[in-house]
This record gives C-alpha cells, structure tokens and sequence, in this order.
C-alpha cells in the first residue's frame, strides 16, 4: 500500500470544561472508491466515483458564526463531488479549481435560503502519482514531517497574511479573513474565493516515509512546532500520531475541537503521461 491514513477528530473537553457543545470540526478521506467523513452519529461511509491516488482533508466549522458543524459537513459532502477518471496534467491547479466552484456553488445555494451566515475552513491534500497537491482555505494547517524536520505548508488565512502579500500597512487586530462557504468576510466578494497558487495551494513531490499531517486550529494552537515534531516523531502509526496530537493538545489547555489526520508515505506510485492541454482537466469534473 503506497499510503497509510490516520484519523482522529473529537469535541475536545466539552462545555463543562469551558469547550464546545457539539463538535464543528470534520474531516474527509477519499480512497479505493469510499469516503469516510463525520456524520450526525458518528463516521459516514458512502461509495464514491473513482477517484485516483488519496484525498483527505480537515475541516473546522466556525464556532464564531451559525452552525459551523453544518457549515463543515456541507464543505466535506461537497469535496467527496470530486470524482475524476483520470490523472490531471496539474493537481494543483485542479484541485484549487474544485474549491472554489464549490465555494461558488455551495455560496449560491445557501443565499438563495437567506444571508450566508455560516463557514467552514478547509484544508485539504491529494496524493497521486508521486504528488502531493494542496489547498487551504482558513487556518488549519498542513505540515511535511520529513528527515526529522517539520515545514508548515500552508498559511494562515489572515488579515496581517494578506495585507503582507499586497504590501499594505496592518492595524488593528488579526484575524481570520476567508472560510469556506462564508467568504471573505468583509474584504472582497463572498462568493469568491482568493487562493493565490505557491501560498494557498502547492505541489510537494513525495518521497518514501515522507508523512503529511493535517491538523485544525485546536491542535496547533495549543502546541508549539517542537512539540508537534516530537509527537510526529513519536511512532510509524498514523492513528497513534494523530492521537497523540489530540492528547497533547488538550492537555496544554485546548477549549475548541481537535481533529488531526496523518498520512504515511510507504512508497510513491509513478506518474502516467498525460497528453492534451489544460483545457481537458476542466471537462472531466463530476459534481
């Protein structure tokens, strides 16, 4: 088996210990033509088209707003709509493409029932043919564990974050300034997305026991990026690494819900050729 998952996602303390009431955040793992994500009680599975190579994705449903734990599982069931029957020239540029037509259509729906009143980050990988591809919207992050060296890869999501990139002066507070469903919050067209390729989106090429480890704001928050490494140092199981993760990170005080996946490279599958151009990644989308 080329990859190895582990999943873990709970409600964390619980409001008799100052956390939430219900867990907001989710999860999704696509593989082998099954997806798995958190249901109303508990993981939900359901067959899925093929989609080559993994997918697996973290999602923390913002408690700050109405119903996140909708606003996460509607972002999950929208992700598993990604079914391709053959490899893209550009996962990157793929799968940032699927993400925001999802948010565009998952905006739409939602206001035409009233104002857009809930969201959700998302960050998400997809490994296929020797590749890694990923994107995030918000701050839950994704990490490379390689050679005994933790790299955070994505960026958090806010305003200082993009007033950096712009070249603006920042003042006032920070904070979260995209999600997913929502928008932007107040700085540009809700109904879009901004997800700037190399800083949002990425493409890592793999290599054997190279390990990917997706994580919400509740766990990295709460740990310090040596604590994260030693954890991730810790053990070969995914499902212990991620654990332990949440362990740790409710142990140094954390009130929100904690979800960690952990993906472990065995080996890198080659990649096929692909002819044609661009323009036939776009058509072989099934929503």
């Amino acid at each position: 088996m080329a990859y190895v998952v582990g999943i873990q996602c709970a409600l964390g303390v619980g409001p008799e210990r100052g956390g939430r009431k219900r867990n907001e955040d989710n999860f999704l793992v696509i593989q082998g033509g099954s997806s798995r994500r958190l249901g109303p009680d508990g993981n939900a599975l359901e067959d899925v088209s093929a989609v080559p190579g993994l997918l697996v994705a973290v999602l923390d449903g913002m408690g700050g707003l109405d119903n996140g734990h909708l606003a996460s599982s509607s972002a999950a069931r929208a992700l598993a709509g990604l079914q391709r029957s053959e490899v893209p020239r550009d996962p990157e540029r793929a799968l940032r493409r699927f993400v925001m037509e999802q948010h565009k259509r998952l905006h739409r729906e939602a206001k035409e029932r009233g104002p857009v009143a809930m969201g959700t980050t998302v960050t998400a990988v997809w490994l296929i043919s020797g590749v890694a591809a990923w994107v995030s919207v918000g701050d839950s992050r994704c990490y490379l564990w390689r050679g005994e060296r933790l790299v955070q890869l994505s960026r958090d999501q806010t305003r200082s974050e993009f007033a950096r990139r712009d070249g603006l002066a920042f003042v006032g507070p920070d904070h979260l300034v995209q999600s997913f469903l929502f928008g932007s919050r107040g700085l540009g067209d809700n109904s879009a997305l901004r997800l700037d390729p190399g800083l949002d989106t990425g493409t890592l090429a793999l290599e054997p026991g190279d390990r990917l480890i997706l994580v919400t704001d509740g766990v990295w928050s709460c740990l310090e990026p040596d604590a994260l490494a030693a954890i991730a140092a810790s053990s070969d199981d995914p499902d212990t690494v991620a654990l332990g993760l949440l362990d740790a990170a409710i142990a140094a005080g954390a009130t929100d819900n904690v979800t960690a996946a952990v993906v472990r490279v065995d080996a890198v599958p080659d990649r096929p050729e692909r002819s044609g151009d661009d323009e036939d990644d776009e058509k072989t989308w099934a929503f």
